[in-house]
């Protein structure tokens, strides 16, 4: 309902435009910028600040996503795994964060003062001051009064309510996924392990999140974040060869057979297709 409402009240047809060429930017560029490195102030903050942290912030939650999406994924074979888990996440995952983003630039695109000065649409000096989940609601009230529809600022409440809402129930389920991993490695991988364990991790996580927002330290788990995200990224490269490497050696994965007939005679095409 969230994104429906940004697609229908926003920009729609430059909002589609928008997701395409961003597509194809993104696949044009995305090697040499995965090795670009920045040398001076501004782009060292920015660079240390989004895209390290954020490489540090996916690696991190690697070991227990990875546990938790495997376990749900049971009886899948790998090409599914891999379409159902890496490519249609990612392709949705790109919609999103363009029909989002793409109406927070548009608005300071298109916003009297023009981008980032006084009397644009204030979504940039939000980003610009680090209160980032400001810039969401920043972009959910300018979009009640930018819409093609007319001043519809009506819309705000709701829409902020509901994305709260949204905001809630993820990070409720992530740490409940956690939770989960965690507890089922404490019992030796038990598939149902005890509900004590589970109310006292989670308890336990939301007490450290609530300390460190009430401490101002989301800084500082930030840098653990970069910090425990280096190793466990060298894990996951042996992982990566562990895995292959067993692949190659399962007795189980047989390759597909040459010949049309077999020792006894049979048409194997025949049986296959049969």
């Amino acid at each position: 309902m969230l994104l429906a409402a940004f697609i229908a009240v926003g920009p729609f047809t430059w909002l589609m435009s928008f997701f395409v060429t961003t597509l194809g930017d993104y696949l044009w560029n995305v090697i040499p910028l995965g090795f670009w490195t920045a040398n001076e102030g501004p782009e060292v903050d920015w660079q240390g600040g989004w895209t390290i942290f954020y490489w540090g912030w996916w690696i991190s939650w690697a070991p227990f996503v990875g546990m938790f999406i495997a376990r749900i994924s049971r009886g899948r074979t790998i090409r599914e795994f891999m379409v159902g888990v890496m490519f249609v996440p990612t392709t949705i995952a790109f919609f999103w964060l363009c029909m989002f983003g793409g109406n927070a630039i548009w608005q300071e695109l298109n916003s009297a003062g023009g981008p980032g000065v006084a009397g644009g649409a204030g979504v940039i000096e939000t980003v610009r001051n680090w209160d980032l989940p400001g810039a969401l609601y920043k972009t959910i009230a300018n979009l009640g009064t930018t819409s093609w529809m007319g001043d519809v600022g009506w819309i705000s409440w709701p829409l902020s309510a509901l994305a709260t809402l949204l905001l809630a129930s993820w990070f409720i389920t992530s740490s409940d996924s956690g939770t989960l991993v965690i507890t089922t490695m404490l019992s030796m991988g038990d598939d149902d392990p005890p509900k004590i364990f589970r109310i006292v991790w989670g308890l336990g996580e939301g007490l450290v999140a609530a300390v460190l927002l009430l401490a101002g330290g989301l800084g500082a788990l930030q840098t653990a974040s970069i910090a425990a995200g280096f190793p466990i990224s060298i894990i996951l490269l042996l992982m990566a060869w562990g895995l292959v490497k067993s692949l190659a050696e399962d007795s189980s994965a047989v390759s597909a057979p040459t010949e049309t007939t077999a020792p006894d005679g049979t048409r194997i095409a025949q049986e296959l297709h049969a």
